[in-house]
């Protein structure tokens, strides 16, 4: 090949796949570890141990979404027995959401320094103290603590297991991989219901958790046990010396230097390459600033509540804190800049920061408003409400078999956040809507276009970094979206509790009193048990069809910014590399292969296609 041809194959590769200058990563020992894990795999019996692996943990994920469908149920029943049912399920989430996302970034530290293996353990441990301290609770503060520690062991759980996907999974297959991990839904959804009527009665709901004490320690113990025993057989054949790998090195000069080091030392070593001070901040910013979307519905005056102004400026400052530390201070740290400006991370969190933000403006009260607008059966109205999970749990496998053999995400996601625009379309209506075939064509384009977007965000971001990066990117991701899915709830609790007491009163007959209304307003089922045609009824739904309408037009109108986004996405090729930053394989070694390059440009289009990496 002379020089002219060759600089011409160097123009016509898409621009996800041109060579750059690349940022040397000094690998964690986490993510060393995990290499080696895939290198001893290799042979007969290493193929099986990941195989045991791979059913373990998806039997693993499996009780994890059992467990999350049965004891959102039982917190009902929970709360209700220490007779402090409204504030204890308010407390209950509030504690549990914020700790299960700001947990994230030190679990994804934690898997790094130390290893993914160990981060299973403390989820497992944190389970057993969590299901126990429930199981026993003589206080509704007793069964919170306990629930709090539940919340960091199911983070810790879906988290890992999205980890272990990325570790373990080449491109290719990655997409595919996650749509497998949300199958379990698509069973627990129908018979957990069973699960909970059976422990509906009496003191049996701490049955309903302390089931978990035996099932769960039953299916994770299996992964974790293979998972060190892979990483023995590594150690075995010398494949990494794990002294060294403490440090995220393998010369053999590092073993002694670690070894003569004092106990001191290794503590100080520990606490700057996990980076605490800045986690700290971290955690404690998004905590503040968290708090006040889940509290101004109870505070004196709301948003203008002296203490929730105080939370957002002092969440402020911790993550303006966090910003300077990490520049400035952190010698290890938990946000490095090739993350901050990396294209791909940044809009995927934008697409999946709208994508829960708009989705939970319209979702919040979706559920409410079709048991009151329709007349659809306790069951049939069940039916319904699990149509979206079921949408987004299918179509995330077909999204993972068209990325395997397109090789390709960002037309899928540009298509999939098309597909979910005219899923929101369907529900702007001034009149409302009250077919129940559009109704449920609205949830299913919407799981569908959810689907297609989410796993292309998954993937895309994933491929973008190194495979030191990777942890710390899914926790990032998933972090901005529950701030998103937080902010959209706020903002549709807000717009209901201010319009709907007015409308239903502008609605509903003159002979209704204010006190009927405010009843009215706290009981769907009390509007229910008025016949479909009566004028209390009717007037109900306009007054629902009224305060929904402008929540699901805003739903609309951001999503286009998250198509917007989309545009400027990447589009890596899905090869049998674990990332496209530095080609290596699972195994940490180059590879060198086939990225889909393709021909000059010729017209006009072909150049816009490829200015967009289409």
């Amino acid at each position: 090949m002379d020089k002219h041809s060759f600089a011409s194959s160097i123009k016509s590769k898409s621009k996800s796949d041109r060579p750059r200058p690349r940022e040397k990563v000094v690998k964690s020992a986490g993510v060393v570890r995990m290499e080696a894990i895939a290198r001893a795999a290799d042979s007969k019996s290493g193929k099986y141990t990941l195989g045991l692996i791979a059913t373990a943990c998806y039997a693993m994920y499996w009780v994890y979404c059992q467990e999350r469908s049965t004891t959102y149920s039982f917190s009902v029943w929970a709360t209700s027995s220490f007779k402090q049912h409204s504030s204890g399920i308010s407390a209950l989430g509030i504690a549990t959401s914020i700790i299960s996302s700001v947990c994230l970034p030190f679990l994804a530290k934690f898997s790094d320094i130390f290893s993914r293996p160990w981060v299973f353990v403390m989820s497992l441990v944190s389970y057993l103290m969590g299901f126990a301290i429930i199981m026993k609770s003589p206080t509704l503060a007793a069964y919170i603590v306990g629930n709090v520690f539940v919340s960091i062991g199911s983070a810790g759980i879906g988290f890992l297991t999205s980890v272990l996907t990325a570790d373990l999974v080449p491109l290719k297959w990655r997409g595919f991989a996650q749509g497998l991990l949300s199958t379990p839904y698509l069973a627990t959804v129908w018979y957990t219901s069973y699960i909970v009527e059976s422990l509906s009665t009496n003191n049996d709901w701490r049955w309903g958790y302390g089931m978990y004490l035996i099932i769960m320690p039953a299916v994770m113990v299996p992964a974790i046990a293979a998972l060190f025993g892979l990483e023995r057989r590594a150690h075995r054949q010398g494949l990494i010396n794990i002294a060294a790998a403490k440090k995220g090195i393998e010369d053999e000069e590092a073993e002694v230097e670690i070894d003569n080091k004092t106990m001191r030392e290794k503590l100080i070593s520990t606490f700057h390459e996990l980076d605490t001070v800045g986690l700290i901040l971290l955690g404690f910013g998004w905590s503040l600033l968290l708090l006040p979307f889940s509290l101004s519905a109870y505070a004196k005056d709301g948003y203008k509540n002296p203490s929730l102004i105080a939370m957002f400026v002092v969440g402020g400052v911790c993550l303006i804190g966090y910003g300077f530390w990490e520049a400035y201070g952190a010698k290890f740290p938990s946000a490095p800049g090739r993350i901050l400006k990396n294209r791909t991370v940044i809009t995927a969190i934008i697409i999946d920061v709208i994508y829960l933000l708009a989705g939970w403006m319209q979702l919040a009260y979706l559920s409410s408003y079709v048991y009151i607008v329709t007349d659809l059966s306790v069951t049939q109205w069940n039916y319904f409400n699990n149509v979206l999970t079921m949408g987004l749990c299918s179509f995330g496998l077909v999204a993972g078999v068209i990325q395997r053999y397109t090789h390709r995400y960002k037309a899928l996601q540009i298509f999939g956040i098309c597909v979910k625009i005219i899923g929101y379309g369907l529900l702007v209506d001034k009149n409302g809507v009250h077919d129940v075939g559009r109704l449920v064509m609205s949830q299913l384009l919407t799981g569908m276009g959810g689907a297609f977007s989410v796993v292309g965000s998954q993937v895309g971001s994933q491929a973008s970094v190194p495979h030191q990066d990777v942890a710390l990117v899914i926790a990032l991701l998933s972090l901005w979206s529950n701030i998103g899915g937080s902010i959209g709830s706020a903002i549709a609790a807000q717009v209901w509790n201010s319009q709907m007491p007015g409308n239903l009163r502008k609605f509903l007959p003159a002979s209704v009193s204010d006190a009927e209304v405010l009843e009215f307003f706290s009981s769907i089922t009390l509007i229910r048990s008025y016949d479909y045609d009566s004028p209390i009824r009717q007037g109900a739904i306009k007054a629902y069809e009224t305060t929904v309408y402008p929540l699901w037009s805003a739903a609309l109108g951001l999503s286009f910014i998250a198509l917007i986004a989309a545009c400027f996405q990447s589009n890596f090729f899905l090869g049998d590399t674990q990332n496209a930053y530095d080609h290596q394989d699972t195994a940490g070694h180059t590879r060198v292969e086939d990225k889909g390059i393709v021909e000059k440009p010729k017209s006009g289009w072909q150049r816009v296609l490829r200015f967009w990496d289409l």
